[in-house]
């Protein structure tokens, strides 16, 4: 079987990719090289805009050369013509509204996409039942939820021991739908109960605004920006803290959440959303929206050392139920209907 795939993030394309390659003959179509043993076919061209035309040109080009094409934008997939061998994946529900107003246009057109293609038949898979259910609102009933896994280089088999200083990490793109300022709250109302650091990693058109918080509240003593960093990186960054907090309410899985109790961190988030369905009963959950009561989840954790520990192996256990491994089979099962 040949199935032609199109990238999402780092993550998930490393780790998709290379199980599916052992099955099918998988060709990746990229603009940029991906540090996996796949077949990749990249459209490297020096003007970002002639790159992305290219790319979609040597797609609808290459698309009917496949048994599968099998993309992670319904607008790509839309492009193909080939909706009788198209499977999409769903990472999210394109709802313009929940955007700020750079994205709107493109978050438009892919739901004008994805209904279009959902008309004409074609599989949707998405990558958490609560996902599924927002997409239900849009008329959208999918195929099949399979959930992403984790990469090795993020997994520990040693629990974290309770620490000596703490450091929060807080992993995010800076968008208003990742509700960063509910942690920053919660922290200020830490301030002068705890000694702590916070690091936020993430970049977005939020960053001005968050470092003019930070700087306001006196707070940079406490909170470092670290903006985006290698991906290879990013297992030393995981195992550099002890606490992880996810605040998005509407977060549709929560790759970073995996990550980090892959990595043995304590994981704090909304009760509710994909990061709920990731982080189940590993994790503490607090009220959405509601920072008084992250203040008060983060000093339960931090003040006693038996929870902690608890936490942490229970982050190692609950990690090790999601795994590429698993999603490609899964995978596999929609291209055989498919093919």
């Amino acid at each position: 079987m040949r199935v032609l795939f199109t990238p999402h993030i780092e993550h998930y394309t490393v780790g998709l990719s290379q199980e599916l390659s052992k099955h099918v003959k998988l060709t990746l179509l990229t603009t940029k090289r991906f540090n996996v043993k796949v077949n990749q076919l990249v459209v490297d061209l020096p003007i970002p805009h002639f790159k992305g035309f290219a790319k979609w040109s040597i797609f609808r080009f290459l698309s009917p050369l496949y048994d599968v094409i099998h993309t992670n934008s319904s607008q790509e997939g839309y492009f193909s013509g080939q909706f009788n061998k198209l499977l999409i994946t769903e990472h999210g529900w394109p709802d313009p509204k929940i955007v700020e107003e750079p994205e709107r246009y493109y978050y438009l057109k892919e739901r004008e996409a994805l209904l279009r293609l959902y008309e004409i038949g074609v599989p949707i898979v998405t990558v958490s039942n609560y996902s599924a259910k927002m997409l239900e609102t849009m008329g959208i009933k999918v195929s099949r939820v399979i959930h992403c896994g984790i990469l090795p280089i993020f997994v520990s088999n040693v629990p974290k021991s309770y620490p000596q200083e703490f450091r929060v990490l807080f992993v995010s793109r800076l968008v208003s739908s990742k509700e960063p300022f509910i942690f920053l709250e919660a922290l200020a109302m830490i301030r002068g109960k705890l000694n702590f650091t916070a690091i936020i990693r993430g970049d977005g058109p939020l960053r001005n605004s968050i470092e003019k918080w930070i700087h306001t509240n006196k707070m940079e003593k406490h909170i470092v920006m670290m903006g985006r960093i290698p991906f290879e990186k990013l297992p030393d960054l995981y195992n550099s803290c002890s606490i992880y907090v996810h605040t998005c309410s509407k977060e549709p899985f929560g790759l970073s959440i995996l990550e980090a109790m892959g990595s043995g961190l304590p994981v704090i988030v909304p009760g509710n959303g994909g990061a709920y369905e990731v982080a189940g009963e590993a994790a503490l959950t607090f009220k959405p929206q509601d920072p008084s009561d992250l203040a008060e989840k983060l000093l339960s954790l931090v003040y006693d050392a038996e929870l902690y520990e608890k936490l942490s192996k229970k982050s190692l256990e609950r990690a090790r139920r999601f795994t590429w491994e698993k999603a490609a089979r899964e995978y596999l099962e929609v291209y055989k209907e498919i093919a």
